[in-house]
């Protein structure tokens, strides 16, 4: 019921999208996209060794990239946020959550059209070389014979438990290995693929916490250790230290931001579906609560292009409000 609501509030923006933007210029604006794991091609995803979440393609993405440039957008990286962007132009972003190393898939596109792009890397994973929860839960799932819609909600059950308590659950459910990585499509980077991810020319990194802990499940000590932890060993392995977060789930409140304060963080990301609009100000907290696109292949990738681009949207406020209600994300 609700994935068939979902999908005709999206058609109905599509259409009112394509009416709106033959009669008058779009709002000025930053567009960030979301994006987890990158595929090669189609062959990869039927694999089923991970959950394919958005089901993106190298192809996708290009596809993205080239026609925001043919409308227009400039591309830019976290630096361009913190100096300030202009009050009027059109601007895009994109970003990555986990820390995937299929994402390095990515680099030929970000170098061959010189946009940059933020990698937010979950480091246990990178430091423990294991698979993350949710694609272990999905290939043991699927192997079983369970269909998406049953995996989907067993995924979700887990929504609101500390990360420690996932996996501790996963495995004895499935046995102490349900968490190897199966190869390349979805592993994490390792300490040394993530140090020469991090120099390449268009890439910045970001905190996604330590666990890929949802935060909002997290005593606020818990919080601070989870964010300050990332901070440091993405420090310790690159050299570089963050200034964004993405808040894991999209979850975040007051004290969560706070924390990420604290720790130096000025710029967090979440999964609010809204364009943001000009200008972006520190003072007001709009740099803490960026929205977030999350491009899909349940509709061609030009049209969703053409929808993030109108300033009449349905789907963006009824998802902020599940999301709000549903998941216990602040709006």
């Amino acid at each position: 019921m609700i994935h068939t609501l979902q999908n005709l509030v999206r058609s109905t923006d599509a259409r009112m999208a394509q009416f709106y933007l033959s009669l008058r210029q779009e709002r000025d604006g930053l567009l960030i996209f979301l994006f987890h794991c990158i595929f090669r091609d189609e062959a990869e995803i039927n694999r089923n060794l991970l959950d394919p979440l958005d089901r993106i393609t190298v192809d996708h993405l290009r596809k993205l990239i080239e026609y925001y440039l043919e409308h227009g957008y400039t591309f830019v990286g976290p630096d361009h946020l913190l100096h300030g962007l202009p009050r009027k132009g059109k601007f895009a972003m994109l970003t990555f959550d986990d820390g995937y190393y299929n994402n390095t898939l990515a680099l030929p596109l970000l170098e061959q059209y010189k946009v940059p792009a933020i990698f937010f890397i979950a480091t246990n994973y990178i430091l423990q070389q294991k698979s993350y929860w949710w694609d272990a839960l999905w290939r043991v799932r699927k192997a079983q014979g369970a269909s998406d819609k049953l995996i989907n909600r067993d995924t979700l059950s887990y929504k609101d438990r500390r990360n420690s308590e996932i996996e501790q659950s996963l495995i004895e459910r499935f046995g102490a290995d349900v968490l190897k990585p199966h190869g390349d499509i979805d592993r994490p980077m390792n300490a040394d693929e993530l140090r020469d991810f991090a120099n390449q020319p268009y890439v910045y990194l970001g905190n996604h916490t330590a666990d890929h802990a949802i935060l909002t499940n997290y005593a606020q000590r818990e919080v601070r250790r989870e964010v300050e932890n990332c901070q440091r060993v993405l420090t310790e392995i690159t050299s570089q230290t963050p200034t964004a977060i993405a808040y894991c789930n999209g979850n975040f409140n007051k004290d969560v931001i706070a924390t990420c304060r604290a720790a130096g963080l000025k710029l967090g990301f979440t999964i609010r579906p809204r364009k943001n609009v000009l200008p972006l100000t520190a003072d007001n907290g709009d740099l803490m609560r960026l929205n977030r696109f999350v491009p899909h292949t349940e509709s061609p990738i030009a049209q969703q292009c053409r929808t993030y681009r109108s300033d009449i949207q349905f789907y963006s406020p009824l998802r902020a409000a599940y999301l709000k209600l549903a998941r216990g994300q602040n709006a």
